[in-house]
């Protein structure tokens, strides 16, 4: 009996471990700039992205300091940040379904551009 309970622990455990995205849910990934990245506001600065909208997405969208900046149709791809202007900046990916609505699914990094 008790190797039947520590069975189903360990097996629950590893579920739990899991995260949700692994479920086909959908997936996020911004590769460049890195998290913490410290950019020069005269340089061309590219946003690269991996997306998986999975079941319930469509495409994704592009947000700077939460607003709206661009819809990315692509599901790999890189999308040049215009004029950032120097400061903090929050850089985020969202997966959105077919009605550009956020489906709970997304990355955000926080920049330094100088």
């Amino acid at each position: 009996m008790k190797r039947t309970h520590y069975l189903a622990s360990l097996a629950l455990g590893l579920v739990l471990a899991i995260p949700s995205t692994g479920f086909g849910q959908g997936t996020v990934m911004i590769t460049s700039p890195a998290d913490g990245a410290t950019l020069d506001a005269m340089d061309d600065i590219r946003l690269a992205y991996k997306v998986n909208p999975g079941p319930r997405g469509d495409h994704s969208h592009l947000y700077i300091d939460n607003k709206e900046v661009a819809i990315l149709r692509e599901r790999k791809g890189s999308y040049l940040l215009e004029t950032l202007s120097s400061g903090n900046r929050s850089l985020c990916v969202k997966i959105v379904n077919k009605a550009h609505v956020p489906i709970g699914i997304g990355q955000c990094i926080q920049v330094t551009v100088k």
